[in-house]
């Protein structure tokens, strides 16, 4: 059988989501997937409908959060300087490991120490990602001490990818990457609207709006959140803790007992931040989107242009969040007419032809 190993990014689920929509999308026949991240199991096994084996492993960290939405800068370049401040050793270790495990080929969202590893030992690799973290790092360190041999170093890594695949809306990048620009990667949710309702035991007309703000933890602001005629607002579990939480209208993701995609897709709403993999997940299956606004994060503006020109979005400003000023955008969100024409989310199909190529001809 071909080994086809598999390097995930845990900075989020974003990664996630868009890898595990082209493993989906691979004839695994005659392929051994192992995955390494250190994304949760039950993450990945949610989303990746593939047998694989899982080692959990870290070799990079993306940008250090003090939340959802806000970079601690200074934290992330210490992390970047005592990560590369013993590189050469990092990067022999990585492709010690990657001889031990013998794969065929190497499939990267979007760590870089082992694709500069994998270069050393002669193993083919192909990078996937509509970010990375060269150009992210540089958007945000370029100014600190130390930076610029930092970012060469990312930059290097990055351009022993055989071929880096750029799902649009990609931010721009570097013109050392190989880069080769694919469509969309989203995934397609079932939709059953009447199930949200008969699970929380709501009246016919009743609305749903999904918030969802990714992986990395937020504080909500519960106690100023709008309290709008006839609209539930569904939860990640872990932020319905504490009494400002206590509120009929708020429900958690838990009680609808069905998978992150599908319950975006039934929402009748959705409330996220700029990020890829829930605006195109929401441009796809047509989910009309209030957006969060990250004016510092490099996707923007490509992200934010992209969702308004393919699907039904508004914008607010985390300070509109935060005092609860956004009701009714929301409830103009609820009453929009989906307008704009189908988005195919093709880009999984063609990184996974892209991937079933190179592993039939061993082919640098």
């Amino acid at each position: 059988m071909k080994h086809l190993l598999i390097d995930i990014s845990a900075h989020g689920f974003g990664h996630v989501a868009q890898t595990s929509a082209v493993l989906n999308a691979l004839d695994c026949s005659g392929i051994r997937l192992t995955i390494r991240s250190l994304t949760p199991e039950s993450v990945l096994r949610r989303r990746i409908h593939q047998p694989f084996s899982l080692i959990p492993y870290q070799q990079d960290n993306g940008m250090v959060m003090h939340d959802a939405l806000r970079v601690d800068v200074a934290a992330s370049m210490r992390w970047y300087e005592d990560f590369h401040a013993s590189y050469p050793q990092r990067k022999a270790q990585a492709a010690h490991e990657l001889e031990a495990l013998k794969p065929d080929l190497l499939f990267a969202n979007v760590p870089y120490l082992s694709l500069d590893a994998a270069a050393e030992v002669g193993v083919p690799a192909v990078a996937m990602c509509s970010l990375n973290w060269a150009d992210v790092f540089q958007a945000y360190c370029a100014e600190l001490p130390g930076a610029g041999k930092i970012r060469a170093e990312i930059l290097y890594a990055y351009a022993q990818a055989d071929v880096f695949l750029q799902p649009a809306p990609s931010m721009a990048m570097h013109s050392a990457l190989n880069g080769q620009p694919i469509a969309p990667i989203a995934a397609l949710g079932r939709r059953n609207r009447g199930l949200l309702r008969e699970k929380a035991r709501l009246h016919d007309d009743a609305r749903c709006v999904l918030v969802a703000l990714g992986g990395i933890g937020v504080d909500y602001p519960l106690a100023n959140w709008p309290c709008l005629p006839g609209v539930y607002w569904i939860f990640a579990d872990a932020a319905l803790a504490g009494a400002a939480a206590a509120r009929a209208d708020f429900l958690a993701e838990s009680l609808f007992g069905l998978s992150y995609v599908d319950l975006l897709a039934s929402s009748d709403a959705l409330i996220t931040k700029t990020g890829y993999g829930t605006q195109t997940e929401a441009v796809v299956n047509q989910i009309p989107t209030l957006c969060i606004l990250r004016h510092d994060w490099p996707e923007e503006p490509n992200l934010p242009v992209w969702h308004a020109h393919h699907g039904e979005v508004l914008f607010v400003d985390w300070r509109e969040m935060q005092v609860g000023a956004f009701g009714e955008k929301i409830m103009a969100l609820l009453e929009t007419q989906w307008g704009k024409p189908v988005v195919p989310p093709t880009g999984a199909a063609e990184a996974a032809a892209e991937l079933q190529q190179r592993l039939t001809t061993d082919a640098r």
